[in-house]
């Protein structure tokens, strides 16, 4: 091993020495009070300004290090000087008190000497070099106290020298023990966080490959259920999309728990109405309970606050969890979602609620709810093959509701069914005013001029057809180069674009737009993109585009989306002209469409 006098274990060790500075602090006040009690009160003061000076430089040396830079030869140069300056001064104390003479002050000194000793070995182990150092100083500043300044001599003598020579041994093989164990697990958690990264960038990556095949599956199923069939060709394709919708249901949950772990997941704010959002979970799951026979119910206690501010998309994921387990394992009887405010005391101007799903299905043991929660854990190895699922669901909820600052728990026995409490604490809202440009129902797409940007065959395909079927004008380009040649040549009314394309991808396409080099600049664009790692919505809106919608395409999201994005662009438009006059110029271009139009049929 080359021992290195400025080595970058001085930059760990900078930070390291900021431990326990407080009990320090202490430590130097009893040691200079019985300084100055033992042997002179001026001596005592002159050593409490030494240790006031050492641990002003030990803080002077951390503090660039605790504010996250990096370590350079002149700041390694001025900790080395600090942490041997620290043990000149500790070696004082320990000198001083030998040299008062009595028994039991020299055993104080002994004494002391071991427990710098122990600060050294715990402390200064990540600097070699500083370890030998501190030691030689304090191991040789004892022997020679008690070589020549003792009176010993003889066998007790050599005991005495002895003593601390092996104690100095020990002391470095236990301070490079420890610089190895903590380089291990420094270099551990190194290969961790890359590989928890290298997970992220996977699963980002996964997401986008298997959303884009999905884009096709599902697109094409909601197509064809656009079209006229008979009954057993519309349950064979409602069977189609109930399988495909599980399959990102399931891809969907795994993305969930590994942006939980990367402390990616990003909560909103925004004022929440709970009966909508518990009706809007009943009538997702009501054709399923249907389906089995079972009995679906919303209690909403009557003081409950209608209005609170929260993040939907999770609550809504809590609750959606919650009804889709209790129905899974509920063969008859009735599944009831419930919210009531708690009596518990809360902050003001906040409510604690309590959420609780509760069944009269199968019920769970104490031993099954005791590993209930774990991630990829089932009640039995048999539920899997029986029920399906693969165990995130519960504890995605736990999860979810731990980060939101609540707790989920859960009341069970065998065949008595379960209930599910999810407690949180939640800001109240006023009741937010209707909005003035909300989207008119009417017309829908129908006669809506609308380009398709997307390098995937298979989904302009689907995004034509689904928009064809009801009413819309389609037209598509291949990529971003494409789209501004066609925006240059006709207009349009709405574009929907896609993020990672070749020549130029939908974020480049948008800037050219925004910037009138492709017709109208405010021409309303809505981002298609199959990436699902957290913040990609925030930051393609902050990028210009008027609405994000995910892969793969669920026909109704984005009928809303492109209603509400055209009603918001024709307001400002009349807005614009309301306040500008008539116009000046020459009107807006119209062109017949060309041959690449497909109108509905």
């Amino acid at each position: 091993m080359r021992l290195q006098l400025i080595d970058p274990g001085l930059d760990a060790l900078a930070t390291n020495i900021m431990q326990f500075w407080r009990f320090r602090l202490v430590v130097w006040a009893v040691v200079c009070l019985f300084i100055g009690l033992n042997y002179s009160a001026p001596v005592g003061l002159v050593l409490l300004i030494g240790a006031a000076i050492a641990e002003t430089w030990t803080w002077l040396a951390a503090r660039p290090y605790l504010a996250g830079k990096d370590g350079t030869p002149a700041r390694r140069w001025f900790t080395l000087a600090a942490m041997i300056y620290f043990i000149v001064v500790a070696t004082t104390a320990i000198v001083l008190f030998w040299d008062v003479g009595t028994e039991p002050l020299r055993m104080v000194a002994v004494a002391a000497v071991c427990c710098v000793l122990m600060h050294v070995q715990l402390f200064m182990s990540r600097s070699t070099a500083t370890l030998l150092i501190a030691s030689a100083i304090l191991t040789g500043s004892l022997i020679v106290l008690v070589a020549f300044f003792s009176g010993y001599h003889g066998l007790g003598l050599a005991t005495m020298v002895v003593c601390p020579i092996v104690a100095f041994a020990y002391v470095i093989a236990g301070g490079i023990a420890n610089k190895r164990t903590t380089d291990a697990l420094e270099a551990a958690k190194t290969e961790a966080i890359m590989a928890n990264q290298a997970k992220s960038a996977f699963l980002a990556m996964m997401s986008h490959e298997l959303r884009t095949p999905m884009n096709g599956v599902l697109g094409m199923a909601h197509a064809l259920r656009l079209s006229k069939l008979d009954r057993d060709q519309r349950e064979q394709v409602d069977l189609l999309l109930q399988s495909g919708e599980g399959l990102m249901t399931i891809l969907g949950d795994i993305l969930d728990v590994s942006k939980i772990e990367a402390g990616r997941l990003e909560f909103e704010a925004v004022t929440i109405d709970l009966a909508s959002l518990c009706e809007l979970t009943l009538n997702l799951w009501s054709s399923a309970a249907s389906a089995r026979n079972v009995t679906l119910v919303c209690e909403i206690e009557p003081s409950t606050p209608r209005w609170v501010v929260g993040d939907p998309t999770r609550l809504r994921q809590i609750m959606t969890n919650l009804v889709s387990n209790a129905l899974k394992f509920t063969e008859h009887g009735s599944v009831k979602l419930s919210v009531r405010p708690l009596m518990d005391e809360a902050p003001h101007g906040q409510v604690r609620i309590e959420l609780s799903v509760a069944d009269t299905g199968i019920g769970l043991s104490p031993a099954q709810i005791a590993r209930l929660f774990q991630p990829f854990v089932q009640a039995e190895v048999s539920t899997t093959r029986q029920y399906g699922g693969t165990g995130l669901g519960l504890n995605i909820c736990k999860r979810l509701a731990a980060m939101m600052g609540g707790d989920i728990t859960v009341e069970s026995a065998p065949g008595e069914g379960s209930t599910f409490r999810v407690t949180l604490t939640m800001p109240l809202a006023s009741s937010p005013p209707v909005a003035a440009d909300e989207a008119p129902e009417g017309r829908g797409v129908t006669g809506l001029r609308i380009l398709v940007v997307e390098d995937n065959a298979v989904n302009r395909v689907v995004a034509s057809t689904i928009l064809g079927a009801m009413g819309a004008l389609v037209d598509t380009a291949n990529d971003g180069v494409e789209a501004l040649d066609r925006l240059r040549d006709a207009d349009f009314d709405l574009v929907l674009m896609d993020i990672h394309m070749p020549r130029m991808d939908g974020a480049e396409a948008l800037a050219h737009i925004r910037a009138g080099k492709a017709g109208p600049s405010d021409i309303p664009v809505i981002a298609l993109t199959a990436d699902a790692m957290s913040g990609e919505d925030q930051r393609l809106m902050g990028l210009g585009f008027d609405a994000v919608q995910p892969k793969p395409i669920q026909p109704a999201g984005l009928v809303a989306a492109i209603i509400a994005a055209s009603h918001r662009a024709s307001s400002a438009a009349a807005s614009a002209a309301s306040m500008s006059g008539p116009p000046s110029g020459p009107p807006r271009r119209t062109r017949l469409p060309r041959a690449g139009w497909s109108a509905a049929r």
